[in-house]
């Protein structure tokens, strides 16, 4: 545990270090847009994706300097799907990580272009990284544009709002989830086990192991959404309309957290005697508070 407890600090020193490299832009007319993307890309976010991506660097003997541009991309990915969520015509959450959202301190307009300048910068260095063959560039790249585009999160944002007022099955639950959060959860260990030159058969692990973590993840945020304490959670509560705990109540949401959280370890075994920080890291993201 304090070993990857390192392993994070060291993840995001690292990535911001990198993000900040990444955002310096010269030209004064952008000023307020960068430091609207700043706000935002450096309010105190712990870099799970990051650490992930470096575990699974980890399991195939891929340095960091290798994964770095692919961490920093899908942080750029998250956080601009933060602030597009946060958004009055969206979930119109005016709290993240304990701050005001983006948008309640530089406007929807500068929000939504900050939103849009952080997803194509996040192709941008993927595609200009030395380190990656032209390959593994366009393998990468394509991953990432599917998680963001309409077989991904914003597929996923569009169900979430369009049919969240009406009575919701599973089925509509799960498609939202796969693509609004497990998707990128599942980009980070495809991506970085492409990289690593993994089998098809470790990529198929990765991705049971991602998506089903993803699930457990969202279920205890649909709980502590329920029953959390907005200054704790560091944002706004209740804000979110396809929700877990809504549709299955609160002891059955735990029960399924438990099943995903344990399909996820399972998917693991594919890498049996490497396995230890991946099934650290879900029961670190589990026992999460906020």
């Amino acid at each position: 545990m304090k070993a990857l407890m390192a392993d994070f600090v060291t993840a995001k020193e690292y990535v911001d270090q990198r993000l900040k490299e990444y955002m310096i832009y010269d030209e004064p007319l952008l000023k307020v847009l960068i430091e609207s993307i700043d706000y935002s890309l450096f309010s105190g976010g712990k870099r799970v994706r990051p650490l992930f991506c470096f575990i699974v660097g980890e399991l195939f003997g891929v340095k960091k300097e290798k994964l770095i541009s692919l961490a920093c991309a899908v942080e750029m990915i998250h956080t601009a799907s933060l602030i597009m969520d946060d958004l009055p015509h969206m979930d119109n959450a005016e709290v993240r990580r304990g701050k005001p959202a983006n948008h309640m301190i530089y406007g929807q307009d500068v929000a939504s272009l900050a939103s849009i300048g952080l997803l194509t910068k996040a192709y941008e260095i993927v595609l200009e990284d030395p380190e990656l063959s032209d390959v593994q560039k366009s393998k990468v790249v394509r991953k990432l544009t599917n998680v963001v585009g309409l077989e991904g999160m914003v597929g996923g944002q569009f169900v979430d709002l369009k049919y969240s007022d009406q009575f919701m099955e599973y089925s509509t639950l799960e498609y939202i989830h796969i693509h609004k959060t497990a998707s990128l959860f599942m980009a980070v260990g495809t991506s970085a086990g492409i990289i690593g030159d993994a089998s098809e058969h470790e990529l198929k692990a990765l991705d049971d192991f991602a998506k089903n973590l993803g699930f457990a993840f969202q279920i205890m945020d649909d709980l502590l959404d329920a029953d959390g304490n907005p200054d704790e959670m560091g944002k706004s509560i209740q804000k979110d309309k396809g929700n877990f705990v809504k549709l299955l109540g609160a002891e059955q949401s735990k029960k399924l957290a438990k099943e995903y959280a344990d399909k996820a370890i399972e998917a693991t075994n594919v890498f049996a005697g490497r396995n230890d920080k991946l099934i650290m890291l879900g029961k670190i993201l589990l026992a999460r508070t906020n």
